[in-house]
C-alpha cells in the first residue's frame, strides 16, 4: 500500500490571503474574529464572525482575473493555486494530469448564491437572474474551476457532510493515493456562508457566540462559559501525493498522513450523542488505520466548536479512548482565533496540524478556563516535538471524521 505526504498547502482565511498570513496569527494567538461587514446585523443575536474582507486581492493570489466565478469558487481557486505552487508538482517532469485528482469538501456549497439569485428573482424577475446561476450554486463548481484551470483530468469529487466535509474529503483523497488510483489529490475545503439567510439560520438555531463585545474571546472551546461558535468562511488545500512520486521529483514534504476514522451517530440531525460513543469510534478507527495506540499522540486539534453539548460529547471521548495519556497531549482548539469554517474546518485545522508537526510547535489561544484535565497552551507557543497528532471534525447529523498526521522521518 503506498505512503502518502502532505507535500503543498495554501488557504484563504480571515488571517488574510495565503498560509503563512494564518500560520503567523495562529503562533501569536491572535484572533481573526471580528463583527461582522458584509450585511446589517442589527436584528441578529449574533453579530460577529471570520469574514473575507479582501477579495479585491484574490486574483493575484489565484495567478489570473477570478472575479468572474462565484465567491466560494475564488476562494478555492485561490488556495489551490498557492497550494500546487508550494507543492512545484506541475513542475515536475512525471506530473501526470490523468493520475491527479481532486476531492474538496463544502457544507453549503454556493447556498448563499441561491440567496443572492432569489432576492434578485423577486426583485427584478427572470431577466435578472444570472445565467450563471446553476453552476454557480452547484457544489461541484469548486472542483470544476481548478480542473479546468490546470487540466488536472484525475478522479474528481465534492463531499457534502456538514461540518466535517472536508476532512472526509482529506480521508478520501488519502483513500485514492494509498489504493494506487491517484499519484497526487488537491484535496480540503471551501466555505463561503457569511450571508444573512444562512447566518439567520444559525442564529435561530442559537448555535453561535452572542458576546458580541468581545469577539477575540467570544469562542471558548471547552471553557466553562461557552456559549455557542462563531462562524468563518474561506478556503483551505492540501497537495497529497504518494511518497513514489514525492521522492521521485526530490519533493518538499512536511508530514505524513497515517490514519483516517469515520462513523455516524444516528442519533440527531443536530445534537451531539451525549455519551460521545460515535466519536470515541472515529478516534479509535483512525489509530487502528494509523497502526498507532493512544500513547503514541502528542497534539489534538479538537473540533472544539465552543458550544455545550459538542465540546461536552468529544470531551467523554477524548476521555474514552486516551484515559490517563490525555493530560499530556497537548490540544489546540484553534477555532477561538479561526472561527468555525464549516465545511472548511476540518482542512482549515489539518493546515494547523501539518504545520505544527513540521515546525515542532504548538500554538496558544488567547483564553481557557475549566476544570476539565486538558493541556491546552494560552499566551505563547511552545516548541515541542509531535511525532503523531490528531484532527477532529463533527458534523451535523452525528456524521464523524479522524485524521491521524505523522512526521516525516
Amino acid at each position: 500500500m503506498n505512503q502518502v505526504v502532505v507535500t503543498g498547502l495554501g488557504c484563504v482565511s480571515a488571517a488574510g490571503a495565503g498560509i503563512e498570513l494564518l500560520w503567523k496569527r495562529l503562533k501569536e494567538g491572535q484572533s481573526m474574529i471580528g463583527p461582522i461587514t458584509r450585511f446589517d446585523t442589527a436584528h441578529y443575536r449574533t453579530r460577529i464572525g471570520a469574514e473575507i474582507t479582501f477579495e479585491d486581492k484574490l486574483s493575484s493570489q489565484a495567478g489570473f482575473n477570478i472575479l468572474s466565478l462565484s465567491r466560494n469558487t475564488r476562494f478555492s481557486v485561490a488556495a489551490a493555486n498557492e497550494a500546487l505552487n508550494d507543492s512545484a508538482l506541475l513542475d515536475a517532469p512525471s506530473f501526470k494530469p490523468s493520475r491527479t485528482g481532486i476531492c474538496l469538501g463544502s457544507g453549503l456549497g454556493g447556498l448563499y448564491f441561491s440567496e443572492e439569485a432569489l432576492a434578485t428573482l423577486a426583485t427584478t424577475g427572470t431577466r435578472g437572474v444570472h445565467p450563471m446561476t446553476v453552476p454557480f450554486v452547484d457544489p461541484n463548481s469548486i472542483v470544476n474551476q481548478i480542473a479546468i484551470r490546470w487540466g488536472l483530468t484525475g478522479r474528481q469529487s465534492t463531499i457534502s457532510t456538514a461540518c466535517s466535509s472536508s476532512a472526509h474529503a482529506i480521508g478520501a483523497a488519502f483513500d485514492l493515493i494509498r489504493s494506487g488510483r491517484c499519484d497526487a489529490v488537491l484535496t480540503g475545503g471551501v466555505e463561503a456562508t457569511i450571508s444573512p439567510l444562512v447566518f439567520a439560520g444559525f442564529d435561530r438555531l442559537r448555535a453561535m457566540s452572542a458576546k458580541n463585545e468581545n469577539p477575540d474571546t467570544a469562542c471558548k472551546p471547552f471553557s466553562d462559559d461557552r456559549d455557542g461558535f462563531v462562524m468563518a468562511e474561506g478556503a483551505a488545500i492540501l497537495v497529497l501525493e504518494s511518497e513514489t512520486s514525492a521522492r521521485a521529483r526530490n519533493a518538499k514534504v512536511y508530514a505524513r498522513i497515517l490514519g483516517y476514522g469515520a462513523t455516524g451517530g444516528a442519533y440527531h440531525p443536530v445534537m451531539s450523542r451525549p455519551d460521545g460513543e460515535d466519536l470515541t469510534r472515529a478516534m479509535r478507527e483512525a489509530l487502528a488505520d494509523a497502526a498507532l495506540s493512544p500513547t503514541d499522540i502528542d497534539l489534538i486539534n479538537p473540533h472544539g466548536t465552543g458550544t455545550r453539548l459538542n465540546d461536552d460529547a468529544e470531551l467523554a471521548a477524548m476521555q474514552m479512548v486516551f484515559g490517563e495519556h490525555l493530560p499530556h497531549i497537548s490540544i489546540a482548539p484553534t477555532k477561538q482565533l479561526t472561527g468555525h469554517m464549516l465545511g472548511g474546518a476540518g482542512a482549515l485545522e489539518s493546515l494547523h496540524v501539518v504545520k505544527s508537526i513540521h515546525e515542532s510547535c504548538i500554538t496558544p489561544i488567547r483564553f481557557w478556563e475549566s476544570s476539565t484535565p486538558l493541556n491546552i497552551q494560552t499566551a505563547a507557543p511552545l516548541a515541542r516535538r509531535i511525532r503523531f497528532a490528531m484532527n477532529n471534525s463533527f458534523g451535523f447529523g452525528n456524521n464523524n471524521a479522524s485524521l491521524v498526521f505523522g512526521t516525516h522521518e
